[in-house]
């Protein structure tokens, strides 16, 4: 507000003197000290702290260009609606402060009536277009505060979800390994201890009764075969399917990648992802990374796509964005480096850039012979 008042009371300063210097071939030798002296005041109320004695010396300077404009110059007259809009505060006072403006119409004359009336009515254009800006800037800055707020909450709520999600995992392990032992305690254990008093009963009987010594270490070697199956099953049981953690590791990484560059991401698959091998896991991963690299840095996409999908004879991995896309494809170290990686298992890659770019990794089932 106060470099709104600055501009346009200097602004109009500037025009009486034009006009000063248009009227009189050689205007009064006090023109530059009077011009100076209505700058410190102006400058001064701009330092003043308090609403009430800035008010004081605007009114000061009222007076002041009203005796400047009758005893020096009558243009002095039109510093008079920028300062006298700029001690109106509200509807009302802007109203009164419109009508007595309109007073000095009365005694002008000519060209500068015309003047003085436009800057009367700019000055009051100016001044309720510069209140409605500082009212908008007032619900902003209410607004800024409140999403401030709100996203303190947030990172609070986030932050006590992770705390949330820590304990979780940590309760969960302590379970897990709970129900393990139980499981060893209640199955594996009872079954090694009965097999352990077989055993011990064959000692004793292996020199008076040799067949029921051989008999109760037959059933003692049949409770130890069921117990390491048992062992063998559990663990079995525990161990995710190598599917399960290829699919997994590839969504995880596909959604790091969107939080990291703002993409909108998907990761879709079908088909028996079991005929996938950890080595054919591998290549779809890294070449799956270095296609959500290139597509970071040079599509200028939105979104990309993320396809896992098991066919006939093939492993398809397609991976799609939906930037600007490239005519003519130039093969730089990126996609050789994805060329080899297939190319080591009988695979190919397949770059297309007609609609966006769109990069396909083809691995058959079988392996190569070497």
């Amino acid at each position: 507000m106060e470099r709104w008042s600055i501009g346009n009371k200097w602004l109009v300063l500037g025009l009486a003197i034009a006009l000063i210097y248009a009227r009189e071939a050689s205007p009064s030798s006090w023109l530059i000290l009077i011009v100076l002296l209505y700058l410190a005041l102006d400058l001064t109320a701009l330092l003043l702290p308090k609403l009430a004695h800035r008010n004081a010396l605007y009114g000061a300077m009222l007076i002041y260009c009203a005796c400047c404009a009758v005893y020096v110059s009558p243009e002095f007259v039109l510093l008079l609606p920028p300062t006298t809009y700029e001690m109106a505060k509200g509807k009302s006072t802007l109203i009164v402060a419109a009508a007595l403006l309109a007073v000095p119409l009365l005694f002008l004359k000519g060209t500068l009536a015309a003047v003085y009336a436009f800057i009367v009515i700019i000055s009051l254009l100016n001044r309720h277009h510069v209140r409605r800006l500082l009212m908008r800037l007032s619900r902003q800055e209410e607004q800024l505060d409140k999403l401030r707020l709100t996203q303190d909450k947030l990172r609070k709520r986030l932050n006590d979800n992770e705390d949330f999600i820590r304990a979780s995992e940590y309760t969960y392990k302590l379970e897990e390994r709970n129900r393990l032992s139980q499981e060893i305690h209640d199955g594996v254990g009872h079954s090694m201890t009965g097999a352990l008093i077989q055993m011990e009963a064959a000692k004793r009987v292996l020199h008076t009764d040799p067949p029921g010594a051989e008999k109760l270490l037959q059933n003692a070697i049949g409770i130890a075969q069921e117990s390491i199956e048992r062992i063998r099953q559990t663990l079995k049981n525990m161990k995710p399917p190598v599917e399960q953690l290829g699919i997994h590791r590839l969504k995880s990484a596909v959604e790091a990648f969107g939080n990291r560059s703002g993409l909108q991401t998907l990761v879709v698959h079908s088909g028996d992802l079991e005929k996938i091998t950890p080595l054919y896991w591998k290549i779809i991963y890294d070449n799956v990374t270095e296609a959500l690299t290139n597509t970071a840095k040079y599509s200028g996409a939105t979104s990309v796509q993320v396809e896992v999908r098991v066919l006939g004879k093939w492993i398809q991995a397609v991976v799609t964005d939906n930037g600007r896309g490239q005519a003519k494809i130039v093969k730089g170290m990126g996609l050789i480096g994805m060329e080899e990686r297939a190319a080591a298992v009988n695979g190919m890659v397949i770059a297309d850039g007609t609609q966006g770019f769109k990069v396909t990794t083809l691995i058959p089932y079988a392996p190569p012979e070497s």
